[in-house]
């Protein structure tokens, strides 16, 4: 079995660690103030540095979420252009891109049901 917290917990520059696995195991679904109360301290490594999740939440539009990677995209989605790598912008330029840093960050979906 994979270590969630070492294998593709990385995604655009931003290490989840720990909290992708949490954000997998999570009864969904699950609105935008519940993850804040309940992860929002948790600080992630990002290419610009830590960045709190609480902080790439509260700029969310979406205020419900039914899966995971949903949560992903609206942290990844929620962080300025200089902490992720090659996220924000167009997507055709995005999947283009072959740089190492860039992962797509494996798999997002529940582990339990």
């Amino acid at each position: 079995m994979s270590n969630d917290n070492e294998d593709q917990a990385r995604a655009y520059g931003v290490t989840f660690g720990p909290l992708k696995r949490a954000l997998r195991e999570h009864r969904y679904p699950v609105t935008t103030g519940e993850l804040i109360e309940q992860y929002g301290g948790f600080e992630l490594a990002t290419a610009a540095g830590e960045r709190r999740l609480e902080a790439a939440l509260q700029s969310c539009d979406a205020t419900t979420f039914a899966e995971p990677w949903e949560v992903r995209d609206a942290i990844l989605s929620g962080l300025d252009d200089e902490a992720v790598i090659g996220y924000h912008g167009d997507p055709a330029e995005r999947d283009e891109r072959d740089d190492p840093e860039i992962d797509r960050a494996g798999d997002w979906s529940r582990l339990s049901e």
